[in-house]
């Protein structure tokens, strides 16, 4: 009999085990960066979403940790780390990622947010293009080197001066949030003459009579591309289907939202921001021509071709959507 119980005992504890790892996680931590680019995670946020659409699924109250980083660098380490599910990463983020744990925690998109235009804001009226730039002048990106707008620059450059000159500006970048270097472009005096900027930073930055739009991103690429992705971890896809399914779902409604009123979208992300932006300048941001609210995945070949052809992408994929991109994710 003794052993009759113990066997039962230890058939319960394992039963028990399994459906414990078959549980799927009760916090989501979400990370996010600086700028109306996010508008969807932060309505996301607000209004509960991914906690809505948790409940439908059927996984009861769940919580959902949200964060704001600096740039795609930072949010890179967490999501390897572990300390992170979902991440809005650019394209240079995404790729930098995917090319680093293809072959461990397989990181990749699992949908589009949006493309934005980058801007090279100017305040030195001596600098009329990229040659003008001397070693005395300062350009602020949010990660110099790894970051979108810094890799945006270098293939400026190489257009510019030859594909061996790509890295001809790289020493006059500097990182520096968004918020930091608009303060420090309209604050003047600063060896900060430039900055490689988002929307609304960007547009901020360009109701001072001194600054002026030197180019944008969609002039030096041909066309738009994804200003940001959202990625996550093949594990954390497939231990917890029902919350990435929640989270993507959650994403579509705000997606939807923004698209089918501007107008309170550009409300909530000023109630949320305290930007000093008015709402009428928000949304002729939303509603500009180079400004795509989706969750389609745009164009990230023009970044992995450039970061192959000169050195920075050991391993460029041979077909970025096949291979970068989890199957949920839209991609043209």
């Amino acid at each position: 009999m003794k052993r009759l119980l113990l066997a039962a005992t230890t058939a319960f504890a394992l039963l028990g085990t399994a459906g414990a790892a078959l549980a799927e996680a009760k916090t989501l931590r979400v990370a996010k960066q600086y700028g109306l680019g996010y508008i969807q995670l932060m309505l996301m946020e607000d209004q509960k979403l991914v906690e809505k659409h948790a409940k439908a699924a059927g996984l009861g109250d769940v919580t959902v940790d949200w964060s704001t980083f600096r740039s795609s660098d930072v949010m890179n380490d967490a999501l390897i780390s572990g300390n992170l599910d979902f991440a809005s990463l650019g394209p240079t983020g995404i790729i930098t990622i995917w090319s680093r744990t293809r072959n461990n925690v397989d990181v990749r998109a699992a949908s589009g947010l949006n493309a934005m235009a980058w801007t090279l804001n100017v305040r030195d009226p001596a600098i009329k293009s990229l040659k003008d730039f001397t070693a005395q002048h300062r350009i602020a990106v949010p990660a110099v080197k790894v970051s979108g707008q810094a890799t945006a620059l270098q293939i400026a450059a190489a257009k510019e001066w030859g594909d061996k000159e790509f890295e001809k500006l790289d020493s006059l970048t500097v990182s520096l949030s968004h918020p930091d270097a608009t303060a420090m472009m309209l604050g003047g005096k600063s060896e900060i003459v430039a900055n490689f900027s988002s929307p609304p930073f960007s547009n901020v930055q360009l109701k001072d009579q001194n600054i002026r739009a030197l180019m944008n991103s969609d002039d030096i690429l041909g066309g738009p591309i994804s200003f940001n992705v959202i990625a996550t971890t093949g594990k954390f896809r497939k231990d917890n289907p029902k919350l990435y399914g929640a989270f993507l779902a959650a994403l579509k409604e705000a997606t939807d939202t923004v698209s089918k009123d501007k107008g309170a979208a550009a409300e909530a992300y000023l109630r949320l921001t305290k930007d000093r932006s008015s709402k009428e300048e928000l949304v002729a941001i939303l509603d500009d021509k180079t400004t795509h609210i989706t969750t389609d995945v745009l164009n990230l070949g023009s970044f992995t071709d450039f970061m192959g052809k000169v050195g920075r992408l050991k391993n460029a994929p041979a077909d970025w959507k096949k291979e970068m991109l989890f199957p949920e994710a839209t991609a043209r």
